[in-house]
């Protein structure tokens, strides 16, 4: 083991390296103490255009004051500039800490911290005339303390954009690949697309999310937002037109409920036959066909303000919403309605079979609250369909009721 290792081994400091557009990003020792630097790509160290841009962006990096900028210096020798070292601090790539810490993106509020910091970080740039470009995952850094994401570098100081950022492309906007092409707010949005497309991609993407994203990152720059701004705005509108929805469903559901409760356990006195009970199960309905919860109750709002393309998605949506909740809701019955009218029951005196059957019919209006719930759909029309649900069954034991006879309660 020679003595940088020992180093590492005492202080726990890893010296991970990670490729990026400008080079390797890694922890070095310099003067006993580990820095933050950037071993620049030889063809952009050598490269006199990439030199003059490098030396704009940082004197524009040292005046410009903002929580979401990472400050650095350049090192040379007598061949040239060779590395950037970093300010002080713990801080790694988006994809390194992500990669280490998948789970984040689940948590409460990280995604909306992360887009929020984010427009506004380029919204300062962008008076300034200054346009970041990338902003590939290998490209935005993060401070471990508190999640704040950071740029380095500013892609508008540099011409050569195809071979600054060779291999992160995918991330740069289509426009920007051209010869002598200039950055804007738009190329921006993009960039800022791209980056919350690779965030979201190993979850479920909500509708609002999945519809902005689709507009930023229109090859047309003229069919993109006009601004980050746009964007976190376009995505904060249709989620409180989400929220209100569902926050009237839930007052109507509640309502609904109520009256549901009083009529649907008020026993009917009917024929009744021994039905063998249906077979139970216990698993999420919804898990079963592929949707999430965020899905189904993504598209939930005021409909007035989208396209048709949209309100057809979203009548699809519901539509699926709708079978799944039919399908799942009827077995639910079934098998409730099985064990009021089992032979054991019916056989029982008319107190304990009233006991018991409504007993079994809050069950049931708690099931369908849940699958109401996880659907998503209004609860006027989960309500409805619940009770034709309920009814129908109701007949078809009837019809079998009559067809074999059986004693009643009062026998």
């Amino acid at each position: 083991m020679n003595y940088e290792e020992m180093l590492d081994k005492r202080d726990g400091v890893s010296t991970h390296q990670e490729k990026m557009p400008l080079g390797t990003f890694y922890k070095k020792l310099i003067d006993r103490k580990y820095r933050n630097v950037v071993e620049l790509r030889p063809e952009l160290s050598d490269s006199m255009l990439f030199c003059d841009g490098l030396k704009s962006d940082v004197a524009f990096t040292t005046e410009f004051r903002h929580d979401g900028q990472l400050h650095f210096t350049v090192n040379a020798d007598s061949n040239g500039i060779y590395e950037l070292e970093l300010e002080n601090g713990n801080y790694s790539t988006f994809y390194q800490l992500l990669t280490n810490n998948p789970a984040l993106v689940a948590q409460d509020g990280f995604v909306g911290q992360v887009l929020g910091q984010l427009v506004r970080l380029l919204e300062k740039l962008h008076e300034q005339n200054v346009y970041a470009c990338c902003l590939a995952p290998q490209n935005v850094f993060v401070r471990k303390s508190g999640g704040s994401p950071l740029v380095l570098t500013h892609g508008s100081f540099y011409k050569d954009k195809k071979t600054l950022y060779e291999g992160f492309d995918d991330f740069l906007a289509p426009e920007l690949l051209q010869d002598d092409a200039s950055p804007d707010m738009r190329s921006d949005v993009y960039a800022l697309g791209k980056f919350m497309e690779w965030l979201l991609r190993d979850g479920s993407m909500s509708f609002e999310y999945k519809k902005a994203i689709a507009k930023a990152i229109d090859a047309d720059p003229d069919k993109r937002f006009a601004t980050p701004a746009d964007m976190l705005g376009a995505i904060t509108r249709k989620r409180s037109m989400g929220r209100s929805a569902l926050m009237l469903g839930a007052a109507v559901t509640l309502t609904l409920l109520c009256v549901g409760i009083y009529f649907e356990t008020v026993p009917q006195p009917v024929d009744v036959e021994f039905v063998q009970p249906a077979e139970q199960h216990d698993d999420n309905p919804f898990d079963d066909d592929g949707l999430t919860d965020a899905e189904l109750a993504g598209g939930v709002g005021d409909t007035t303000s989208m396209s048709e393309e949209e309100k057809q998605e979203l009548a699809a949506s519901q539509a699926k919403s709708e079978e799944i909740f039919r399908r799942q809701f009827t077995r639910e019955a079934e098998r409730v309605l099985s064990k009021i009218y089992s032979k054991e029951n019916m056989n029982s005196s008319e107190q304990a079979f009233i006991s018991a059957s409504n007993t079994l019919m809050d069950e049931l209006m708690r099931r369908r609250d849940q699958l109401a719930a996880q659907s998503g759909l209004p609860a006027d029309k989960t309500s409805h369909m619940a009770s034709q649900i309920i009814s129908s069954i109701r007949e078809q034991k009837k019809k079998q009721l009559k067809t074999y006879g059986g004693p009643t309660p009062s026998e």
